[in-house]
């Protein structure tokens, strides 16, 4: 069961612009249908992608809800491996999961694990080598097949409107790890986050300030 905690398209319309779409719902509805493109390549049917109605980049604004909607949903599930981003800075919907899931953990016994994606890098650069450094569970590194390479590469092709982002991703290995227990009071690393970095609105002080009403 895939879940999207957003529509993929943020209010302030930068991202929909750059990609050739005039309002907020065209480009939301163009992203869903590059997942189903991706979704059907890899023999999944779209009835088992859920998606919460939040918007993007503005789940910081809704924590406390998308915790109720996240742990209903776990309790009608039933799930024995979640898997999330990991809190890194890297974009802050990505650290409002790892938070929600989190929470949902402490309730219902499940496993929880986290997939690499991206955080601010020492240079400030968008780093999608690694997981920044927990010292607490080891990364465990899956190799692809040459046919899963091939699989990964045409689905990710399926995203024309994310290409900026995704050519940073390789396609060789992908690293997991069991979720470290994190103080989402603090910031996951030192310096400025990348999303701060990006000039989002939404600084990671003001990110943990909403994450602690909900521990």
């Amino acid at each position: 069961m895939l879940l999207h905690l957003t529509d993929g398209s943020p209010r302030d319309l930068a991202d929909a612009k750059a990609a050739g779409f005039s309002s907020r719902e065209s480009y939301a509805a163009a992203r869903r249908e590059e997942l189903n493109t991706a979704l059907t390549i890899l023999g999944l049917p779209p009835s088992q992608c859920l998606q919460f109605s939040f918007v993007d980049k503005d789940l910081y604004l809704r924590l406390k809800e998308l915790v109720v909607q996240m742990t209903c949903l776990i309790e009608q599930i039933r799930p024995s491996l979640v898997l999330t981003p990991a809190y890194e800075g890297g974009h802050p919907d990505h650290d409002s999961a790892a938070l929600a899931v989190a929470i949902a953990r402490a309730r219902h016994g499940f496993r929880h694990r986290e997939y690499r994606l991206y955080h601010s890098g020492p240079d400030g650069s968008m780093s999608t080598k690694d997981f920044l450094p927990c010292g607490q569970h080891r990364t465990q590194v899956l190799r692809a097949s040459h046919a899963e390479r091939e699989l990964k590469s045409r689905m990710l092709e399926s995203f024309r409107t994310q290409k900026h982002v995704l050519r940073h991703f390789e396609t060789e290995a992908e690293q997991f790890r069991d979720a470290p227990t994190y103080d989402f009071r603090s910031p996951p690393h030192e310096g400025p986050l990348l999303y701060e970095r990006w000039g989002f609105a939404i600084s990671g002080a003001e990110w943990r300030a909403r994450a602690s009403e909900c521990l």
